[in-house]
């Protein structure tokens, strides 16, 4: 599969490795105005979530995907106590949430 978006994060705690990657986005034949991709994510080789995500535009379908990466992520690093090498970067700025989804992450 080709990924227009495809990243490798390692983390500092542990050997745990997390690849995320956004498929080639496509118009399905049903809708002419409606584009989608695949969205898949990786812990240590093994896929833990492949999906598609859609919306009306194609800015919309990456910002669906950032989202999606950016929620996933940061319940992993609240639940499991993983600390991610985001190359000097914080959370927000390695991959900016709406301010509402920050929030709910925060509490």
């Amino acid at each position: 599969m080709k990924f227009l978006i495809h990243e490798t994060l390692r983390t500092l705690n542990t050997d745990d490795v997390f690849e995320f990657g956004l498929g080639e986005i496509s118009k399905p034949s049903k809708d002419e105005d409606f584009y989608e991709a695949e969205v898949i994510f990786i812990k240590n080789g093994k896929v833990l979530t492949k999906g598609k995500t859609a919306n009306l535009s194609e800015f919309s379908v990456v910002t669906s995907f950032i989202t999606f990466i950016g929620i996933r992520l940061r319940a992993i690093a609240k639940d499991d106590s993983i600390e991610f090498d985001l190359y000097g970067l914080t959370m927000d700025q390695y991959i900016p949430l709406t301010k509402s989804i920050r929030e709910i992450w925060d509490e």
